[in-house]
């Protein structure tokens, strides 16, 4: 693959992706002139946190846009180009995106979640989620639904779990499995399913410049038979009156028209519907094509006898008539990158069993039998006891909905729906064969809920990406203590137990202080002296909000 970051128009003018864009109707010139321009940087605020007006102040005082289309989180866009920040404005929001408080995120990969209806929703699954833009923006809107986090590459379920950490989220399940082979849930299914496909990254050569000299036509039609499995499958697990998301960022008309097309070819219980009109308003969206030229890998036309069936429009008349409902997002018309989102609905009276298509018997006569569940393994989790729990929950007065998990010497909290629609009941495995309930398999779990308290010399502190929990979900058991006390702590100096206001235990303590950017939670551990329990950029961000003090002040 070749790098080539400086370009002239000329040479962009002469690549396949710009065929492309001209087979779809773009104007050469005008086209080139937005997508050889980098993408802004854009990014959305974490909500729920103490500090969000504050953080979205700061990112108004750096020229800060908010996009008018977003409704479930205020989402900015910059007056920069992405990475091109410079100064205290770079490191400001290198330091919010690290602690949390912000995700940047491109604008376009935000649509599957505007988008999909969430009424009634308690069970939704990002089939392909990684590196967790998508997991993290739908759970932070939605923090009681469960959000299964599928990944199959396990490097890349690394980066999802930071991600899910970074932004102290408990409803997320992080699961590894190929998405064309995603296990059975409980009966009836799970209520939604976000599929963002595997693509050639067509829409993304703003941000990938290679993209625009590795891009071939034929590399859309070697991905098509894998996205459809994917979104097969996302059709499958959905229950009756669910919702499924397919998008991609691709341009290729192979890899989304396509794609929607054969999969309700072969999925005859969904339907395309209308994206919710409330949604996505001052956005300008295209409607979904219903024609399309082939391409080789020369930039010419490729004639239909040489192509297969599958990739060509549809001749089907309701076939048109979906694709129509889908949308295209173009890099020109909002300054954006590309994108391209479907939304499909399992019709309810096409599945008078009540369940999701994966979960209706092939052989209904078949002899019900239980199944052994597999051997211990090291990513089991089990369930609290309430002689653990019980007291946690008192002294911080956490909400009873919350479901309680252990591994190790962590306790993590969940949703009480993770438990009671993924882990408590029995599932079928299709052949009449039922897994008990009390674990998650088949589904492999990897990460349940949010670690939010550790095991510390026989006592349980509070770890501090629970801290955000804790404050959304109960009210904090804390030691009101005033700045200059705070002030010494961030700066360093390990206190004498005397300085707090009152006796405190040993072991772990939370402080709270009031200021006008709103109430700062402070962790910290008590034995001889009185020691901070912040990693370096979370105290530098207290430092900054609470006194001001630059970020670039220690590399000076």
């Amino acid at each position: 693959m070749v790098w080539r970051e400086a370009t002239t128009k000329e040479e962009l003018a002469s690549t396949l992706l710009t065929r492309l864009a001209e087979s779809l109707g773009a104007e050469t010139e005008a086209w080139l002139d937005v997508v050889e321009r980098p993408l802004p940087e854009t990014l959305r605020i974490t909500p729920g946190r103490s500090d969000s007006a504050w953080t979205a102040s700061q990112i108004e005082a750096l020229g800060g846009r908010r996009m008018a289309w977003m409704n479930a989180h205020e989402a900015f866009t910059m007056p920069f180009p992405r990475g091109h920040a410079e100064g205290e404005g770079r490191a400001l929001l290198s330091f919010l995106h690290q602690s949390g408080r912000i995700t940047r995120q491109e604008a376009a990969s935000m649509l599957p979640v505007e988008v999909l209806p969430m009424n009634d929703v308690e069970v939704v699954v990002d089939l392909c989620a990684a590196p967790g833009s998508k997991t993290t923006q739908l759970a932070e809107a939605h923090p009681w639904t469960t959000v299964i986090a599928n990944e199959p590459v396990s490097g890349r379920v690394n980066t999802l779990v930071s991600n899910r950490g970074r932004v102290s989220l408990a409803n997320v399940l992080v699961v590894q499995h190929d998405g064309r082979h995603f296990p059975r849930t409980p009966a009836p299914g799970v209520d939604a399913v976000i599929a963002d496909l595997p693509c050639t990254g067509s829409a993304t050569m703003r941000k990938n410049r290679e993209v625009w000299w590795a891009w071939r036509p034929s590399a859309g039609r070697e991905l098509h038979h894998l996205q459809v499995g994917i979104a097969r499958r996302a059709a499958s697990l959905v229950r009756p009156g669910g919702h499924v998301v397919i998008s991609t960022c691709s341009l290729d008309p192979v890899e989304n028209e396509a794609v929607v097309a054969e999969v309700l070819r072969q999925c005859d219980w969904m339907e395309a519907v209308p994206l919710p009109p409330d949604r996505l308003n001052g956005l300008r969206l295209r409607e979904g094509l219903t024609a399309w030229t082939l391409l080789d890998d020369e930039g010419g036309a490729l004639l239909p006898e040489h192509a297969e069936a599958h990739h060509l429009p549809p001749t089907e008349v309701a076939l048109q008539d979906a694709l129509r409902m889908t949308r295209r997002l173009h890099p020109e018309d909002n300054d954006t990158g590309g994108f391209y989102v479907a939304l499909l609905r399992h019709r309810p009276e096409a599945t008078p069993e009540g369940v999701a298509r994966t979960l209706v018997p092939k052989r209904p006569d078949q002899t019900p039998y239980l199944r052994d569940l597999p051997g211990p393994s090291r990513h089991d989790v089990h369930a609290v006891e309430e002689a653990t729990s019980e007291p946690l929950r008192e002294k911080h007065q956490l909400s009873p909905s919350l479901a309680w998990w252990r591994r190790g010497k962590r306790l993590a909290l969940s949703p009480e729906s993770m438990r009671q629609r993924l882990w408590a009941p029995e599932t079928p495995d299709g052949r009449g064969g039922r897994f008990p309930g009390g674990s998650f398999h088949p589904m492999r779990a990897i990460h349940v809920g949010l670690p939010t308290f550790a095991e510390n010399r026989g006592m349980w502190r509070v770890r501090q990406e629970g801290l955000p929990v804790l404050n959304r979900h109960g009210s904090l058991d804390a030691l009101e203590v005033d700045l200059p006390v705070v002030k010494r702590l961030l700066a360093g100096e390990a206190l004498e137990v005397d300085d707090l206001p009152q006796s405190v235990e040993p072991g772990s303590t939370l402080l709270q202080v009031e200021h006008p950017s709103g109430s700062a939670t402070i962790p910290v551990w008590v034995q001889a002296k009185v020691t901070l329990m912040l990693d370096d950029v979370e105290r530098r961000m207290l430092a900054l909000r609470l006194f001001d003090r630059s970020l670039l002040e220690e590399e000076e």
